[in-house]
């Protein structure tokens, strides 16, 4: 899911399906009908607007406003709750804290199902041993704390190896009645939370009772440094909510890591920590998580191919299947789009179908046989498909926003979105990473070798107020995908964020 991959020199890519799931929707409905949302700004109000290019300009402009009423220094937030969490886990290695320590995890005498396969390149694949430590700290109360559990220790030579964990199932608190956050993260032995690069968190999957993603990090979930930097891999549930657990729950892991670092480099040590904050307060409301994607199952990481060099347009939709509402809160990252950024131009989530936003089935083309690089194995399947505006002298984003501007449900069914924009911290979705070398500038093995390239960083999810829905309401997410020219400068395509 958080994959990219091709054979180089070629027309079209294996791009994931990701790019059109907006991960981390919450709903909540009470017993009484719905409840009041997170205060925000009212929804667009668009009036009797008359000819439509004015139509979208006065769109473009709320949209743009209601995005700089919301915006703040989210990376303050973002920080000190990850200031918060080290304090917490430094419990661990304190003799202060006796009840709070490490401890190895003998997973055959626990029930834990666990496998640690190393490859070079995602081919060849050797078993390596598989090293568990978890640490439990609780408040005074006994009510609430962190369950800490450390994977490891990997070892990387760069080149982009690949690092496969599963475990099943996860250690987890008895009194826990709801998860409240969780931090999942690579990490250097003393517990340095490492960036992208030098590693790259390809996915990491918590799956509850065989349901997946209930939460996970990808490697789009670290923030421009603005906006918190790595602290973005910390994800809260909003204050007064929690994701609820039944005694009988149990969930699993799973996690694929790369060394990203040029090949040859000094070997790295590191290691993958995975920790949850639990709640026993019963007085907590209760969210489910709405995960929209677009999968198709027949292939490796669920991708689906899509032109490199043509931006194109695809879409997810259905209705919902129950009462409640999208809970937003901005500064804990909710809801989230996660995709693969040198690919993603832009996320949009309407409360309509695809047929009143004007998205029609005649408009999608499957990507043919031909334009697959020799000597990939990808085959072109029918749900291969996207539409690929070619009218005119608009872009794909252009195209797309005229033909919703002039549909039945217009842009007053828009809820949330994400646009890339590089002079917003919020909204900048790659960074530039300066390379570096084993010289005595960057004395640590983590620091060396990086390449100097763009890298992929969450960007910010806004929402024009409260979304509310019924059961059988429609919606509708929409991705522009393309190629980003800053990684196809020389034509290579061999830049890590590209793998």
């Amino acid at each position: 899911m958080a994959s990219v991959s091709w054979q180089r020199k070629a027309c079209y890519a294996v791009v994931a399906a990701a790019m059109l799931t907006v991960a981390a929707l919450m709903i909540r409905a009470s017993r009484d009908g719905l409840s009041p949302s997170t205060p925000g700004p009212s929804s667009l109000a668009l009036g009797d607007l008359m000819a439509f290019p004015k139509r979208l300009l006065r769109v473009e402009e709320a949209r743009a406003s209601t995005a700089n009423s919301h915006r703040q220094d989210w990376g303050a937030h973002r920080r000190a709750s990850m200031a918060s969490y080290l304090a917490e886990r430094a419990k661990c290695d304190s003799p202060d804290h006796p009840e709070s320590r490490w401890r190895s995890v003998d997973t055959k005498a626990e029930g834990m199902d666990t496998t640690y396969t190393w490859s070079p390149d995602n081919m060849d694949k050797v078993e390596r041993p598989l090293g568990v430590q978890t640490c439990e700290v609780e408040d005074a109360a006994g009510e609430s704390g962190w369950t800490f559990t450390r994977f490891g220790p990997f070892v990387g030579e760069g080149d982009y190896d690949w690092h496969f964990v599963s475990i099943n199932p996860m250690p987890r608190h008895p009194r826990a009645k709801f998860m409240t956050a969780k931090m999942f993260a690579p990490v250097t032995r003393d517990g340095r939370v490492l960036s992208y690069p030098p590693v790259h968190t390809h996915h990491a999957h918590m799956g509850l009772d065989g349901v997946h993603h209930w939460f996970d990090s990808h490697g789009d979930s670290i923030c421009a440094e603005e906006q918190g930097g790595t602290a973005c891999y910390l994800r809260e549930e909003p204050e007064g909510y929690g994701l609820p657990l039944l005694e009988v729950d149990s969930y699993l892991l799973d996690f694929i890591l790369n060394d990203v670092r040029k090949a040859g480099s000094p070997a790295m040590t590191f290691y993958m920590e995975t920790s949850l904050r639990w709640s026993a307060d019963a007085s907590l409301t209760p969210v489910s998580r709405a995960h929209y994607e677009r999968h198709d199952i027949n292939r490796d990481f669920s991708t689906i191919l899509l032109p490199m060099r043509e931006d194109s347009v695809t879409w997810q939709s259905g209705q919902w299947l129950g009462p409640g509402q999208v809970i937003y809160s901005p500064k804990d990252q909710t809801p989230f789009f996660h995709s693969h950024r040198s690919f993603s131009k832009g996320m949009w989530a309407f409360a309509a179908s695809p047929e009143e936003l004007g998205l029609s089935l005649d408009l999608l083309e499957r990507t043919p046989q031909s334009a697959v690089p020799e000597g990939s194995s990808a085959v072109a399947m029918d749900r291969d498909v996207c539409w690929v505006p070619r009218d005119g002298d608009m872009s794909a984003k252009e195209a797309l926003m005229d033909r919703i501007g002039q549909s039945e449900a217009g842009m007053d069914a828009l809820r949330c979105w994400l646009e890339p924009e590089d002079s917003q911290a919020d909204a900048r979705t790659l960074d530039h990473v300066a390379g570096t070398d084993t010289s005595a500038l960057y004395p640590e093995a983590w620091q060396q070798n990086w390449e100097d390239s763009w890298y992929d960083r969450v960007g910010q999810v806004y929402c024009n107020g409260p979304w509310l829905f019924e059961p059988g309401d429609n919606y509708t997410i929409i991705a522009v995908n393309g190629l980003d020219p800053r990684l196809d400068e020389d034509g290579g395509w061999d830049k890590p964020n590209l793998q």
